[in-house]
């Protein structure tokens, strides 16, 4: 069944205690709260943004002529079902280590070292894929959708370095942020969109500027502010360059907190040469319950069988609002 077990060793004499799993980083865009949780969606719940204009112009006494509008644009959210779902069958373990967590009998093959140790890190990996689809997955519709696109330089319309990202990214289920932002319900994105380049410890500080620059102002002046959001690589780029910089007020750490000129960055699964700078409220997890996604169901596939499933069953959904005061920096 699934369980794939290479150079099993018949225990003689002593194990060491702990099974060295592999490494995986912990989903801190659920656990930190680093963006905004649409919760208890099952399944067409609208979501609604509004912009309004209020001109002013010289009282007349008489009849006023109507100036202002207010538009509000709806968008109808579905979250898709996911599942993660293995078979495997504890007699594979009989002979293994794991022996010495089954009880004594024939019939007792389950063992508890082995659901401890090993299948308590499924629900890690189970968690780490969906934080990775929420931020860079794409579907295959997108990607043909953003293929389509006439490229060019202005903010209208689409970025090489947006279709570049589009075509190489690995077809997931759903559409994670980046892919929302590029193309979102249906259409071309609002995002302010830039332009960048391969992001080196020597110069990225001059690359978050960049970004930073094209950051529309009210959005550091209105509410809270803005996040950057980068890629896992780029706090190792910022240690590289603090240590040869003659002034460290650009970025600053402050525990294992980092800054650049006052945004706190949080370090995401996004692609390379990738971040984007966007209020936690304008990044929406839609999901039933972001617990789901730690919850895994281990049975028996059939009583009158000894081989073991587990299943995993979440719901989720990208959605960005407010476009066109967020960044996308592609390089």
């Amino acid at each position: 069944m699934a369980i794939t077990y290479s150079t099993k060793v018949d225990i003689k004499g002593q194990a060491l205690e702990p099974v060295f799993s592999e490494l995986l980083y912990q989903n801190k865009t659920v656990g930190e709260g680093y963006v905004t949780f649409a919760t208890d969606i099952k399944a067409e719940t609208i979501i609604s943004e509004s912009s309004q204009t209020a001109p002013f112009q010289a009282y007349s006494s008489g009849a006023p002529s109507a100036s202002g509008g207010i538009t509000i644009n709806d968008v109808t959210i579905t979250p898709t079902k996911l599942m993660s779902y293995a078979e495997f069958d504890y007699e594979t373990l009989r002979t293994s280590r794991f022996k010495r967590g089954m009880k004594a009998g024939a019939w007792e093959i389950v063992s508890d070292e082995f659901a401890r140790f090993v299948l308590d890190n499924v629900s890690g990996e189970i968690s780490q894929n969906a934080e990775s689809q929420f931020w860079n997955g794409i579907t295959a519709a997108t990607k043909i959708a953003i293929a389509a696109l006439v490229p060019g330089i202005g903010q209208g319309s689409v970025g090489a370095a947006e279709q570049t990202y589009a075509a190489a990214a690995t077809v997931n289920l759903i559409d994670g942020v980046v892919s929302r932002m590029i193309y979102n319900n249906g259409a071309l994105g609002t995002r302010v969109k830039f332009l960048g380049t391969t992001i080196t410890s020597s110069n990225i500080a001059a690359e978050y500027a960049k970004g930073y620059a094209v950051v529309p102002a009210i959005n550091l002046q209105s509410g809270s502010l803005p996040y950057i959001y980068a890629p896992f690589s780029h706090m190792q780029l910022i240690n590289i360059y603090n240590v040869t910089a003659t002034y460290r007020d650009l970025f600053s750490v402050q525990g294992n907190k980092y800054f650049y000129n006052g945004l706190e960055i949080k370090f995401v699964p996004l692609p390379e040469n990738c971040y984007i700078i966007a209020k936690p409220e304008h990044i929406l997890w839609c999901t039933d319950l972001t617990s789901d996604i730690q919850k895994l169901t281990i049975d028996k596939i059939a009583n009158n069988r000894d081989d073991f499933f587990y299943k995993a069953i979440f719901t989720q959904f990208a959605h960005v609002v407010r476009q066109s005061m967020n960044v996308l920096y592609l390089g």
